[in-house]
């Protein structure tokens, strides 16, 4: 008889699929299949199933269904965010402030925007992985019209003042959104964007026992971001192209458990 017991301490990288977001997937897969676009019953049934599983992500961060958007991942919902801000607010500036232990889906964002003319400051943690408030004060001036700040470093743990950030950005009147790569916090710490001050959030399924290849992008109501990829409308044409259905269900199962 094995008795061998997996000892799994990996899950800041994934998560096993958790049985009822599992389940849920292979009936949306095999029994309610249809394309949520589609003016017909089956199709009625799956825009049913994906609206239940939007108001479960927005519940969970205590926002509005109208401001989840579902995309591929993490990293999508940092591109959407970010390039979509920047393009947004260009007439207002160009200076976007984020910090050196971003996620590459941050950085390399970031990257993109400098060959096109945007300037980006960089803050520099300290010897122990924590930046000091006082340094994004330091950034942050009134020409800022982005400042995108993790919540959670996937690499040390390392949690960063969002509404501290929020505030400054307040206090010296910059024109800037406020985005945060949450895919580490997301259903681990507190994530209200209305108290922490931010605009835009992003978060990922497969951090949280939901399958790879889905996640949700907060915009706060009233925020324009322009899109960067464009197609049949949906997701109100922020993310266009046909709905992940199957995982998008699946996330708000396993967010809901």
């Amino acid at each position: 008889m094995d008795t061998t017991q997996e000892i799994y301490l990996d899950n800041s990288a994934t998560t096993r699929v958790s049985k009822e977001a599992a389940e849920k997937a292979l009936y949306m897969m095999t029994e309610c299949y249809g394309n949520p676009s589609s003016l017909h019953s089956k199709g009625f049934a799956a825009e049913k199933e994906m609206t239940a599983a939007r108001e479960i992500i927005a519940e969970r961060l205590s926002a509005q269904p109208g401001e989840i958007y579902f995309t591929s991942g993490g990293t999508e919902s940092d591109n959407i965010a970010i390039l979509g801000a920047a393009h947004a607010k260009k007439r207002a500036g160009n200076k976007i402030v984020t910090t050196a232990i971003e996620h590459p889906a941050v950085l390399n964002t970031m990257a993109q925007l400098e060959k096109e003319g945007f300037e980006v400051v960089y803050v520099q943690p300290e010897a122990d992985g924590n930046i000091p408030k006082e340094k994004f004060d330091a950034a942050i001036d009134a020409k800022t019209i982005l400042v995108s700040v993790m919540a959670v470093n996937n690499e040390t743990g390392v949690l960063l003042p969002l509404k501290d950030i929020a505030g400054m950005i307040k206090r010296k009147k910059a024109p800037a959104l406020f985005h945060t790569d949450a895919v580490q916090g997301f259903c681990k710490i507190p994530l209200q964007p209305k108290k922490l001050g931010v605009d835009l959030i992003s978060v990922s399924g497969h951090k949280v026992h939901a399958p790879k290849g889905v996640g949700a992008l907060y915009v706060k109501s009233g925020v324009r971001i322009l899109p960067h990829s464009f197609g049949g409308g949906q997701e109100k044409n922020l993310r266009p192209g046909t709905e992940g259905v199957p995982q998008i269900c699946a996330f708000g199962e396993a967010v809901k458990h």
